[in-house]
């Protein structure tokens, strides 16, 4: 079964009502963009203590014990770590996602806080999704020795800095007969892993879905808001 129905949205803004509001119009998971967004660890707090779970991925600031830490104290279910470029940087993101014996987490969550109950570290490691993202030529060519990291729930593709990285563009790499878009693909899916890519559109995220990926973010909450004042100020 699929982590998510495949085309979600991405959150840019550090909005809880936006949040709230799109949570209803059938999108199948969000995005909280805290390495290029405005999300505060204030404010990946106040929503994850109010939001309901199950359908919202956390992309932090860097692949840090601190910041892995504190996305999951914070109550999130699944993270995505940025630039993850080596199977060393993959573990080491694993190790620091998980508690003992699987890993190194410091216990502390946030929900106890709140007066809300306690996973217990079995019930944590369980719960935990840990993407890792592949964009950059280097972390392409390593791609077989990070999916071997035990602990590695899926790939999330960051096209724009992985065409950058390798001298092209991103529609020029969707549109690439052998493509390396693909080839992540079939890789993952090879080994049972799987894949999601940041779109930002629906004609990418199509193209995206063709290629084989399982779940997309086929647009962002700025995006939506300009589409809506463009199509309100049509005459």
């Amino acid at each position: 079964m699929a982590l998510y129905s495949a085309r979600g949205l991405w959150h840019f803004l550090d909005s809880p009502e936006i949040l709230a509001t799109t949570s209803k119009l059938g999108f199948g998971w969000h995005g909280l963009d805290m390495q290029h967004g405005l999300w505060s660890e204030a404010r990946i707090i106040s929503v994850l203590a109010t939001a309901p779970g199950g359908n919202i991925a956390v992309r932090l600031r860097s692949g840090s014990y601190a910041d892995i830490g504190f996305a999951l104290d914070a109550g999130a279910a699944h993270i995505i770590v940025p630039m993850v470029n080596t199977a060393e940087e993959a573990r080491e993101a694993a190790d620091a996602a998980r508690y003992a014996p699987h890993g190194a987490r410091s216990w502390g969550p946030m929900s106890a806080l709140f007066g809300e109950p306690v996973l217990t570290p079995q019930e944590a490691n369980d719960r935990l999704h840990l993407s890792v993202m592949i964009e950059s030529a280097e972390g392409l060519e390593n791609l077989q020795a990070i999916l071997g990291v035990a602990g590695i729930n899926s790939v999330f593709v960051g096209p724009v800095d992985l065409a950058m990285s390798l001298g092209t563009d991103v529609d020029s790499l969707l549109a690439a007969k052998d493509s390396p878009l693909a080839f992540i693909a079939k890789t993952c899916h090879d080994r049972r892993i799987e894949v999601g890519a940041f779109a930002g559109s629906p004609s990418r995220a199509s193209a995206f879905e063709a290629l084989g990926y399982d779940w997309v973010a086929t647009a962002t909450d700025m995006g939506l808001l300009k589409a809506g004042a463009a199509q309100a100020l049509e005459s």
